[in-house]
């Protein structure tokens, strides 16, 4: 699934989609077309520019002076093009899906990861490898920091998208294991972590982790994809990492802290803006550290403790021996 507000991803997708909201259909519908064929063909504003300067460069040449200020304006328009739409396509153009329910999370996932560079974006905002890899370096420093990754540990991640926190991850453990419920993601994550001889992923196919066998991991994480579940599947997704842990096995959970002041202000800035919009099914919704610490008590986990790490709020705990 995906990053929440510690990247920059899915508050661009949210805010996004609420602009898409307050343009005028017709517009809105040209610029969709528009934006599809540029993005299909990005030679294209590139190529038009191109063309348009060697038509000035032989008019001028030739002495022919009106061709010459047509082609002229024609430059003038595809530099522009190809400015904007350079620009323009850094940032994707998230699609509304509300067709789409916020239960339907395959579906929902999938429709945002149609292309590896889509699915990218959907997990943290940024499309581009090298910044990818970059983005997951405050989360490794979380979990070695609240939950330790050990030479002997078998983890898991549950929601591991394309596999950005993983690739960082692995080279650290005995074994890493992702489980997600996108395939889209799960083929682009198999394509980055390829050259990773200790790597497994799974593809779950309903809420919970029905494919995985009971006492089989010593770290279970799940971070940055709370958000985007409803609260009884965060619930049973930390019910069932308590019972694919083994004893004294660690977890972490973490989600945007509705306590904290940039929770709230992200909350309290979605909430206004969105009062008369359609909300996407992949809209992200905070956590406090009672909810989610409740959740791994009645899981069974010990030692469960809160940690503030604005704007998130992140909860660990231990499966007793």
């Amino acid at each position: 699934m995906g990053q929440t507000i510690t990247d920059p991803g899915h508050i661009v997708m949210a805010q996004e989609t609420m602009a898409q909201e307050t343009t005028p259909p017709v517009w809105r519908r040209m610029r969709s077309r528009i934006a599809a064929v540029v993005r299909r063909h990005r030679w294209l504003p590139a190529a038009g520019t191109l063309a348009s300067a060697a038509g000035f460069s032989l008019a001028f040449l030739l002495h022919r002076d009106v061709l010459a200020a047509l082609v002229a304006a024609c430059l003038l328009l595809t530099s522009y093009v190809w400015g904007y739409s350079t620009r323009a396509l850094s940032h994707m153009d998230w699609p509304l899906l509300g067709h789409l329910q916020r239960s339907q999370y395959a579906e929902v996932w999938n429709s945002l990861a149609p292309s590896p560079r889509e699915a990218r974006a959907a997990t943290s905002g940024e499309q581009d490898e090298a910044r990818l890899r970059r983005s997951a370096a405050a989360v490794h420093e979380r979990l070695m920091e609240l939950a330790g990754i050990h030479r002997e540990d078998d983890i898991l991640e549950i929601g591991c998208g394309v596999g950005r926190i993983g690739f960082g991850l692995a080279p650290r453990c005995r074994s890493w294991t992702g489980a997600d419920i996108s395939s889209n993601m799960l083929a682009v994550a198999a394509d980055r972590l390829r050259g990773l001889n200790n790597v497994r992923l799974v593809q779950l196919h309903t809420i919970g982790l029905d494919e995985l066998p009971a006492n089989s991991f010593s770290l279970v994480y799940c971070t940055n994809v709370l958000a985007h579940l409803d609260e009884m599947d965060r619930w049973w997704y930390v019910h069932e990492a308590f019972r694919v842990l083994h004893p004294s096995g660690r977890l972490f959970i973490d989600n945007v802290d509705l306590e904290s002041d940039a929770g709230w202000k992200a909350f309290a800035e979605g909430a206004a803006a969105a009062q008369q919009l359609e909300r996407p099914p992949y809209q992200p919704r905070a956590s406090t550290a009672a909810e989610l610490t409740t959740y791994a008590k009645r899981a069974g986990f010990e030692q469960v403790q809160a940690h503030r790490w604005s704007p998130l709020v992140v909860v660990t705990g231990v499966k007793a021996r």
